[in-house]
């Protein structure tokens, strides 16, 4: 062995086993992480992490022989499926540049069988945080949320139907001429009362809020909730002049995006130029 290159692994190649198969002479790997980018499975099934301004991507370094670092570039297909960076990670004993393979293809999907496994019981071997852990743990297929054949089957039709449900709770305050709405707070979109109420009491605004029960399986789509059926709700919209409403979103994969959506193309341009979480990407693309 004669150099020792500082390699920082995010993948697969947090699995002792697998390393000690593919690089005989890596040791001391030690935690670190890769600021200001996002970890991902790509629509290859395989991680990779892409620049993300306020995000962090938890991983480990391993000391890599000459001959470790070549079998990884062949491993890891270089240049064609990936290329090999050399960036600035950080360990316990501060910064440090370090290898990290990075595919360019960012389109998130499934990872392959049994990937993902490996991934986690190298993450936990090494004795990453719990909320990583956690994060990485989401992307199970086995965990996503499964379209139901006959979707909905007895779920209410309308705004009135549902609000005759005792499970179900309408609320408003008036307040300013600006308003925020959750209108399906709780259940499905879980926070988004919550979050709609707590802006709405920091600015002085007004608010609307339908809360749902934990867990509650139906959703009533936005286009059914017709004023005419509720006059809590039709007042609201007697007393606001503009109203931001919260709704819960995802795309696989992206956990971290918040979508600034609605008919007024101009106010969600406004508000995303804004909105600034660490983090977190305020996205404008209906599409």
């Amino acid at each position: 062995m004669r150099g020792l290159h500082t390699y920082f692994a995010y993948g697969s190649n947090l699995c002792v086993q697998q390393m000690a198969q593919r690089c005989p002479d890596a040791r001391n790997p030690q935690r670190a992480t890769l600021a200001d980018h996002d970890w991902l499975i790509n629509e290859r099934g395989v991680a990779t992490v892409e620049p993300f301004a306020g995000s962090e991507v938890h991983g480990v370094v391993w000391q890599v022989s000459d001959r470790d670092l070549a079998t990884l570039d062949s491993a890891e297909g270089v240049p064609v499926r990936y290329r090999r960076d050399e960036l600035t990670v950080r360990t316990d004993n501060g910064p440090s540049p370090a290898w990290v393979y990075i595919d360019h293809r960012v389109e998130p999907g499934p990872p392959r069988p049994g990937y993902l496994e490996r991934i986690l019981a190298g993450a936990r071997h090494h004795g990453l945080p719990g909320r990583w852990i956690q994060f990485l743990e989401r992307w199970d297929p086995a965990h996503w949320p499964q379209r139901r054949d006959n979707a909905d089957a007895g779920a209410p039709q309308s705004l009135s139907e549902l609000l005759r449900d005792p499970a179900i709770s309408e609320e408003s305050m008036l307040r300013s001429r600006f308003g925020f709405m959750a209108i399906h707070g709780g259940g499905l979109e879980h926070m988004t009362d919550v979050i709609a109420e707590r802006a709405a009491d920091a600015a002085g605004a007004s608010l609307y809020v339908v809360r749902h029960p934990d867990r509650y399986p139906h959703h009533l789509s936005s286009a059914r909730y017709d004023p005419a059926q509720s006059p809590r709700l039709q007042e609201f919209l007697d007393h606001v002049d503009v109203v931001v409403s919260l709704h819960g979103y995802g795309r696989l994969g992206r956990s971290t995006h918040l979508l600034a959506g609605g008919r007024n193309r101009s106010l969600a341009e406004h508000v995303a130029r804004h909105v600034d979480i660490p983090g977190y990407r305020v996205v404008t693309d209906l599409d």
